[in-house]
């Protein structure tokens, strides 16, 4: 059986409490299935889906080089945002400000796994939080775009998750990449 992998930066703890804060002031529970668990919390550089098991050296041997000729980084997490209608977006999330090194570092790896792995490559990239997503409803829910005082996180490293989606935290680390 193939699982599915994606390639992301964990985010650290300290932002689960402002991630709970929003979830528990919209209810967030009444009306999205999935609710990212605080341990889950990521910026996804690419989503991989299904991968065969015999192509994840290849994968992991072009991430380390990448990480190899890229500088640790920061992000900033800005405010609560959404994709979607604000009345009933599909995702909620935390909202990371515009950064040259994190859109580099995503393009390099746009690049070539893709290619790698015989996928499309994707020319969209707004690097985000997920808290919600998966509506359970079509009843209306206003979320309003909220900007706070930004958190400063440094990077790094990134990560090739699985996902393991019976569990909670559903996703795992099967490697990390240390950045320069």
């Amino acid at each position: 059986m193939k699982r599915h992998y994606f390639i992301g930066i964990p985010i650290p703890t300290q932002v689960a409490k402002i991630a709970e804060e929003f979830q528990k002031e919209y209810s967030l529970h009444k009306t999205y299935k999935v609710l990212t668990h605080e341990e889950d919390l990521h910026v996804t550089l690419l989503y991989l889906g299904a991968v065969e098991e015999q192509q994840l050296p290849a994968v992991k041997n072009q991430l380390a080089e990448i990480a190899k000729k890229t500088a640790s980084l920061s992000l900033s997490i800005n405010g609560l945002s959404y994709f979607g209608a604000k009345n009933g977006p599909r995702v909620v999330y935390l909202a990371v400000s515009d950064n040259h090194s994190l859109t580099k570092l995503q393009r390099e790896i746009n690049a070539t796994i893709p290619s790698l792995l015989g996928m499309p490559k994707t020319d969209r990239f707004v690097p985000h939080v997920t808290i919600a997503k998966k509506r359970k409803t079509q009843e209306s829910q206003i979320i309003e775009k909220q900007p706070f005082n930004p958190i400063d996180i440094s990077v790094p490293s990134f990560s090739l998750f699985t996902i393991h989606p019976e569990k909670s935290p559903k996703y795992e680390a099967i490697a990390t990449f240390t950045l320069r």
